[in-house]
């Protein structure tokens, strides 16, 4: 005998937050962002440094957002690169918007040397904070989180700790959102505003990763990129050519590093 399988009545469980909320730059509307209205200072911040608009901190006079509105505004002075602004009039919240701005033979390819240096053990350590700390991952099983891992804060700091759970203080945080690149802008927003070396930092995302990405990653001058999935080809070939890290499967218990291996050492 089949047993009878009762539904559940979807209408009464939490869903994924998504508004759209007007990203402003100097009053002046550049585009609706499809996205969880939470932490939106961040978010505008870093859609604006992913898009390669800011590398300055000097550059931002002030950013204020405001939910019930469903608007951020970035007020900036001279510095801002907004004559390469080309953005659609609506960002869905599954789509990045690196690819708009630049293509990859306009982006300078990153320094070998250049970028962290980080070992896989810290990384999973690192990676399952993030996780641990996806309070709306939880509550509605919808949402994407993000990190960005800043350098040690002292110097000299070490990474060593046993079972590879992060030792030394760094700068690490943690941001959720509906959209993939939109979790990620706004780690890079945070880390922005608080003048963390974008350049000596990781990030880590739970979404997969695409070109865009890794165009934003670029952008940000980000050279070590972590996900719980993989790369798309075009993610691959372009992390290749402009010397970006990908590591991918971190949650597993092998890793796999895609390329850019010279920054990934022992613990």
């Amino acid at each position: 005998m089949e047993q009878t399988i009762l539904p559940t009545v979807a209408a009464d469980l939490p869903l994924a937050p998504e508004v759209p909320v007007e990203l402003l730059v100097n009053g002046t509307k550049l585009a609706t962002l499809m996205c969880t209205p939470l932490n939106l200072d961040d978010l505008a911040l870093g859609h604006l440094v992913g898009r390669g608009m800011l590398a300055d901190l000097a550059t931002v006079l002030s950013v204020g957002a405001c939910a019930d509105l469903r608007q951020a505004n970035v007020i900036c002075g001279e510095g801002l690169l907004a004559d390469r602004y080309g953005l659609a009039a609506v960002i869905a919240s599954g789509c990045g918007s690196g690819g708009a701005l630049r293509t990859a033979t306009e982006l300078p390819p990153l320094a070998a040397a250049a970028g962290a240096r980080v070992s896989l053990e810290l990384l999973q350590g690192y990676a399952r904070r993030m996780f641990e700390a996806a309070e709306l991952y939880r509550k509605t099983g919808g949402m994407h989180c993000a990190a960005l891992l800043g350098p040690p804060l002292a110097a000299g700091g070490s990474d060593r700790a046993t079972g590879g759970e992060p030792a030394a203080e760094r700068f690490f945080v943690v941001r959720e959102d509906v959209g993939r690149h939109n979790a990620v802008d706004k780690v890079l927003g945070s880390g922005f505003r608080r003048a963390v070396p974008l350049t000596e930092s990781v990030i880590l995302t739970s979404g997969r990763i695409a070109s865009d990405m890794i165009l934003k990653a670029i952008a940000a001058g980000v050279a070590v990129i972590v996900s719980r999935s993989i790369p798309t080809s075009s993610a691959f070939e372009l992390a290749k050519r402009a010397g970006v890290t990908i590591v991918g499967r971190i949650e597993k218990s092998k890793p796999l590093v895609y390329c850019g291996g010279q920054r990934i050492v022992p613990a």
